[in-house]
């Protein structure tokens, strides 16, 4: 059973695979995003929770969907996966608009 904690790790161990597979500091990705860079190290190491709001920062600026902030953190993706993940994400932004708009 997953408790919070094991839930904030998980999330935090995403953001810094995704940070880190962009070649970006703490620091760069506080700025990109409007938070501190104290708040970037602890949602890294568990110690902080992400609001619906960062959330939506990271994805938008990870161009990812939420769900792959909850995946198994052993889960290493490439630059092929992360093109996919961000064209299927593309996708569903189109298919999203067109919905919309009817």
């Amino acid at each position: 059973m997953l408790t919070s904690e094991d839930i904030k790790n998980i999330i935090g161990r995403k953001v810094k695979q995704l940070r880190t597979q962009r070649g970006l500091t703490q620091e760069k990705l506080a700025e990109y995003i409007g938070l501190q860079p104290q708040t970037i190290a602890k949602i890294e190491t568990g110690k902080r929770f992400i609001s619906a709001d960062v959330l939506s920062k990271l994805c938008n600026f990870f161009d990812v969907v939420p769900c792959v902030f909850f995946t198994i953190p052993e889960t290493k993706f490439n630059s092929q996966d992360l093109d996919y993940i961000s064209q299927i994400n593309s996708n569903i932004k189109e298919i999203f608009k067109i919905l919309s708009e009817k």
